[in-house]
């Protein structure tokens, strides 16, 4: 085997083991949150697995449950709904961030890709806008299982980015809605073609990074240093994958009516502990 084979089976055997752990964990989770006496607030087992896979530590999975919970109660404004929110479904057929379905790098984790370009800031959104529909996304890419156990990785292609597309209210609002809050892994940040003045930029923002996220996240400066085979890109990046946002946007409210999508917000909307 190949080392690239090598190490995307050793992720999947890790991510069968998480699984187990993380089932063998549950009932006692549920206790810990004491979920299992009040019938209006019964989260389904998927929705609290998340925050075990995220960590399988009763104690850390609790602590990470009741920090989202908190902030979903003092942040309303982030959890919006396409069908509901005309500015949201805007934002996000812009195609600032997408999680194209199926995306994966050469270890099977999920990709989130972003194009800053594309975030026109003179179109009246605002930061909290931009956010939203970057927690909308996360959301979206949550349910997905390899997500969950694997992992993601954002590949983020800053060519042609311009102070235009910048507002200095995003990485502070985005900081503190994603970081801490959601049970997201993040096992790595590409930053392709980044311009000089995001860079500096970099370097303040880089003080509300944990540690670890700095240490896994790359300037480069070509597909070629991203951990993601070829025919994988999007096509703009040189590869076969074709992705359709506005058809994606138009999916997610179709399932926000039929109640098919599933929330990492269901697990916390009612809960009092």
């Amino acid at each position: 085997m190949t080392e690239n084979t090598q190490d995307a089976a050793s992720v999947a055997a890790s991510a069968e083991k998480l699984k187990e752990t993380a089932l063998g964990l549950l009932p006692g989770f549920r206790n810990e949150l004491d979920l299992n006496s009040d019938s209006k607030c019964f989260p389904d087992d998927n929705s609290l697995l998340k925050f075990l896979y995220w960590k399988p530590n009763i104690h850390r999975a609790k602590g990470r449950y009741q920090k989202l919970r908190d902030y979903h109660q003092n942040n309303p404004w982030a959890f919006g709904k396409v069908n509901d929110d005309p500015v949201l479904k805007r934002v996000l057929e812009s195609e600032v961030i997408v999680a194209p379905d199926g995306m994966l790098d050469k270890m099977g984790r999920a990709v989130l890709v972003g194009r800053l370009r594309n975030n026109d800031m003179s179109d009246g959104r605002t930061a909290k806008d931009v956010v939203g529909m970057a927690v909308y996304t996360i959301d979206r890419l949550l349910e997905r299982p390899e997500a969950q156990t694997k992992g993601v990785i954002v590949m983020h292609d800053l060519k042609g980015l311009s102070r235009s597309n910048v507002d200095p209210g995003i990485p502070k609002l985005i900081f503190e809605a994603l970081l801490g809050h959601f049970p997201l892994r993040i096992q790595g940040i590409y930053l392709l073609d980044a311009p000089f003045f995001f860079k500096l930029m970099f370097n303040v923002i880089g003080i509300m990074m944990p540690t670890k996220l700095k240490q896994r996240t790359h300037f480069v400066s070509s597909v070629d240093e991203i951990p993601i085979e070829k025919s994988e890109l999007l096509v703009e990046h040189g590869g076969n994958r074709v992705h359709d946002q506005k058809g994606w946007v138009e999916l997610q409210a179709k399932r926000e009516q039929d109640g098919s999508m599933t929330s990492i917000i269901d697990a916390v909307a009612t809960s009092k502990n």
